[in-house]
């Protein structure tokens, strides 16, 4: 599974990487990633995910070959 993750959270992870671990929908995930660097974990409970150009929620059910994208909310001024 690809992995593209956006803004703050290139502080944590790559911009870009494989996990070898399948994850079968977005909390699973989010798990996974916590594994690699846990100090991530608040930060990815408010992202929002991706994939094929759209955004998905947990009963989404992931697939092995699927490109995800993780982006964390916004802010502005």
């Amino acid at each position: 599974m690809k992995i593209h993750v956006y803004a703050t959270l290139k502080d944590y992870f790559s911009s870009e990487f494989e996990l070898a671990t399948v994850a079968h929908n977005t909390d699973e995930l989010k798990r996974h990633l916590v594994q690699l660097n846990d100090q991530a974990e608040l930060l990815l409970n408010s992202c929002r995910f991706a994939v094929e150009e759209g955004f998905i929620d947990n009963d989404y059910k992931l697939k092995e070959n699927d490109t995800v994208i993780i982006i964390p909310p916004a802010s502005g001024g």
